[in-house]
């Protein structure tokens, strides 16, 4: 059996003012410092073989603190960074329907294949993310994973896994720090855990 938990990062000031927060790098703040040490107590007695963080340093800090009590290897992976928000990073909906009227039009359109500008569509990040869990998961057949990521790249690995795909990608809602398990038994994923 394959065990994956993934765990979103702490709290940002991005994500208290409500602003896109993508490929910005955005530090914790005191709240996101004490969520992280907070699920690195709920997740102190688990085996870890090792550790893999988005390359941002919201998720890297909230994987430092996690494995406090691990020491186990981190591996830095970019390809489960958050969305590529574009001239969208660090504002509001609000701001961006006043800036972008036209794009935003677009993007209410075609969620799925819009790319904002200067950024990802939200299907170009869902295949980058399922691109790299599969690698993840094609050399762990066995074992017990630390993910930590990003709401979008979480929602795309559990509508992967676990959903109809792109179908299901805004059915889960992923607190910071929230926990998710899938755990991968003969090839099959079940979901045994959601935003814990």
């Amino acid at each position: 059996m394959l065990k994956i938990i993934l765990v979103r990062h702490g709290e940002t000031e991005n994500n208290c003012d409500g602003l896109y927060c993508g490929w910005n790098d955005i530090f914790l703040t005191e709240k996101g410092l004490m969520q992280a040490k907070k699920v690195s107590e709920k997740l102190k007695e688990e085996n870890f073989d090792y550790i893999i963080s988005s390359d941002l340093d919201r998720t890297m800090k909230t994987a430092e603190i996690i494995n406090q009590y691990h020491h186990v290897e981190i591996i830095l992976e970019s390809n489960i960074r958050e969305m590529n928000f574009g001239l969208w990073e660090g504002l509001s909906y609000k701001e961006i329907k006043e800036k972008y009227p036209k794009e935003v039009k677009e993007w209410e359109n075609d969620w799925i294949d819009y790319v904002t500008p200067n950024g990802e569509s939200v299907k170009q990040m869902y295949e980058r993310v399922t691109k790299a869990i599969d690698k993840i998961i094609h050399k762990n057949k066995r074992g017990n994973i630390l993910i930590v990521a990003h709401a979008g790249s979480i929602r795309a690995i559990l509508a992967y896994l676990i959903g109809r795909g792109m179908k299901d990608y805004w059915k889960y809602k992923i607190d910071n720090c929230g926990i998710c398990i899938i755990e991968i038994i003969d090839k099959f994923p079940v979901l045994t855990a959601l935003n814990q």
